[in-house]
């Protein structure tokens, strides 16, 4: 609001934090050639995960206890401390059909984990960037169980020439799903929805031009499509807060967070073997993005928050130097687009802009070598 006298101070107490994630896993798998051209396999994997976190604050800074109601309390010694564990059990079965020499049948189920992030365990405020929107994290969080149900056919008729489809399905329970809250302040947070469903298509086409035109040997061009339909159930507590009388939005279910509805990517690369000489061009667009979904409290309604679609173009370089030494150069987000973000939702006419950024262009050159004894 231009008009009004916002200024925007950083914080003088700090919070550091030690994390730590141990991941203890074992896996057993078994191969079974039921035929020529079918193979059944299965195994079984078992983790143990702990997720700890040690804070270190400064003098006066502070804790949220209570995201339900997000009361600044100091932080004592160990009272925001964090530690999670869980033990899972995660089978995987898969089946290879090679009909043909050129293509391949796989169709695979197998159950995997998403775990917490450090930033969305920690109970303190955190920001990105000075005035970024305020993110409390949730100690209470769960990992997420998946259920993945793929069928993919894969298409190589020659060296150069390679086309895919596949189609998946992801059955998730306790999804970590991003909210916005208003209390005195408005802040993103973390928590688990009771289920959620991803599924979609994917579509990828590789072609070496070198078969085709001689002079262009070494160049292959490639092309890749996403397309993904994501959602999410609502707990029934928060769903009986948008039926409330003042609000009169009703939600049971909504979008995934940080499921774009489309990813493509082209892209092209060329080999030079008489130079040792690689060039990359990857160019990608993603779709609209919700990053966090609407909120509500005290009879006050906010829609959720999307990232509209973008595109971005990144340019790698490699160049062997001598039998040892290779020298690489990245260039990353070469068109430096503008980020759009808005609030959107059903019960508002259009989109409502909120904000919008560029993240900048980001150059690298590193020089490596390889010796072998």
């Amino acid at each position: 609001f231009p008009y009004e006298n916002h200024p925007i101070r950083e914080s003088q107490q700090d919070v550091d934090y030690d994390g730590e994630q141990q991941i203890k896993a074992y896996y057993g798998m078994l191969e079974l050639p039921l035929t020529k051209w079918l193979t059944l396999s299965g195994g079984l994997r078992v983790e143990r995960t702990r997720i700890g976190i040690v804070n270190d604050a400064e003098k006066d800074a502070i804790w949220f206890p209570d995201l339900s109601n997000p009361i600044p309390q100091p932080i004592e010694p160990g009272v925001a401390d964090v530690l999670y564990t869980k033990k899972n059990q995660l089978p995987s079965y898969t089946l290879v059909a090679t009909p043909l020499s050129s293509l391949t049948l796989r169709a695979s189920y197998n159950e995997t984990v998403a775990r917490q992030t450090f930033k969305e365990l920690s109970p303190i405020q955190q920001q990105e960037y000075l005035g970024a929107p305020v993110f409390l994290g949730n100690p209470k969080l769960e990992m997420s169980t998946l259920q993945n149900y793929d069928l993919r056919v894969d298409y190589r008729p020659n060296a150069s020439t390679f086309a895919s489809v596949s189609w998946f399905r992801k059955l998730i329970e306790d999804p970590i799903e991003y909210v916005q809250r208003v209390y005195a302040f408005d802040f993103t947070t973390a928590v688990n929805y009771p289920r959620g469903t991803l599924k979609g298509w994917e579509f990828e086409l590789r072609q070496g031009l070198g078969p085709l035109w001689k002079p262009l040997s070494g160049l292959s061009v490639g092309a890749n499509l996403t397309l993904i339909d994501a959602e999410v159930t609502l707990d029934a507590e928060e769903a009986r807060g948008f039926n409330d009388p003042n609000i009169m939005a009703p939600i049971t279910s909504r979008d995934m967070t940080n499921a774009p509805d489309r990813l493509y990517n082209l892209y092209c690369t060329y080999d030079i073997a008489a130079t040792s000489t690689q060039v990359s061009l990857f160019y990608t667009v993603t779709g609209d993005t919700l990053l966090a979904g609407a909120g509500q409290s005290k009879g006050n309604f906010v829609p959720s928050v999307y990232a509209l679609e973008y595109e971005t173009l990144n340019l790698s370089f490699a160049q062997k130097l001598g039998r040892y030494a290779t020298l690489q150069i990245r260039g990353k987000n070469l068109t430096n687009p503008e980020i759009k973000r808005v609030y959107r939702s059903a019960y508002i006419d259009s989109d409502v802009p909120r904000s919008s950024f560029s993240r900048g262009v980001d150059w690298s050159f590193s020089l490596s070598g390889e010796f072998t004894f």
